[in-house]
């Protein structure tokens, strides 16, 4: 891969960006702050035999890493990591859940006259393979975004679909649609309100005929989404549920940089079971 960001040749020598770059996802991985990260990389011999270098970068040349990494370098390497699990066909589940951070938002109710304060969030959104449960994409917000909204930018870029499920969040007839037109099958939940009319959507009449002729096998297929769970479980308890970074470009760095660690985790455990030639998963009775 390119380089994360473009090296300094001015004043004394830099280090190279992708060696900072690996030490900010070390940092995020073993959930040490920078200065544990740097007494961790000193009795680490193996990291330098790796990387192929003769020392690692202290804990302040890491935080100013960490400013300057880009998001979008950081999309690359989960993309660059997930690349050969993509495939055409594939079923796959939408869902959101949220991350603390370590600032909280005060205000004043008129209604109850009282003063109010609430931990603040961010909200990660991401599309899984349902055979693999590798995190395929994802897109970060704040807590008060609406989860439809952030479909198109989950599916749109994926090939070719089987099966989509997601909760009545995501239920919509454009929705519906995009997956159709991907030639999936949509499985999104829905509202108590809801009705067949299509309003120029097929795709959404077909779906909830199919959920009203056969609700029991339709519910059936719907109830996959359920390993989504474990997969936001995994990730807030190898890497917490809270994010540590103060600064609000911070906060979605060190999250996505959660879902890459998360990623690399569950490739390894993958190549590994194709090396062994075993599965996954023991069903025990």
């Amino acid at each position: 891969m390119d380089l994360p960001w473009e090296k300094n040749t001015i004043g004394r020598p830099r280090w190279n960006p992708k060696i900072v770059a690996v030490c900010c996802f070390i940092k995020i991985f073993f959930q040490r702050t920078y200065d544990g990260t740097e007494a961790y990389l000193k009795v680490n011999p193996l990291i330098l035999t790796l990387l192929h270098i003769e020392k690692l970068p202290g804990h302040s040349v890491i935080a100013r890493g960490m400013e300057q990494f880009p998001m979008t370098y950081i999309r690359k390497v989960s993309k660059h990591i997930t690349l050969q699990l993509r495939k055409r066909g594939m079923d796959v589940i939408v869902d959101s859940t949220g991350f603390h951070t370590n600032t909280s938002s005060k205000w004043f109710d008129i209604r109850i006259r009282r003063n109010l304060d609430r931990k603040d969030c961010i909200k990660l959104h991401i599309v899984i393979d349902a055979e693999t449960l590798v995190i395929l994409h994802f897109t970060i917000t704040d807590w008060k975004n609406h989860d439809s909204k952030e479909f198109h930018r989950l599916i749109n870029y994926l090939p070719t679909l089987r099966k989509v499920v997601g909760d009545k969040g995501y239920s919509s007839r454009k929705n519906c649609q995009l997956i159709a037109d991907k030639k999936g099958k949509p499985y999104l939940a829905f509202k108590i309100n809801t009705t067949s009319k299509a309003k120029a959507y097929s795709a959404w009449h077909i779906s909830f005929r199919a959920y009203t002729d056969n609700t029991n096998e339709w519910m059936t297929e719907y109830h996959i989404r359920s390993v989504v769970e474990s997969v936001f479980a995994s990730i807030k308890q190898c890497w917490g549920s809270e994010i540590r970074s103060k600064k609000g470009w911070l906060k979605r760095r060190e999250l996505s940089m959660k879902v890459v660690a998360f990623n690399v985790k569950r490739v390894l455990y993958l190549n590994r079971a194709e090396e062994l030639g075993t599965n996954l998963y023991v069903f025990s009775h």
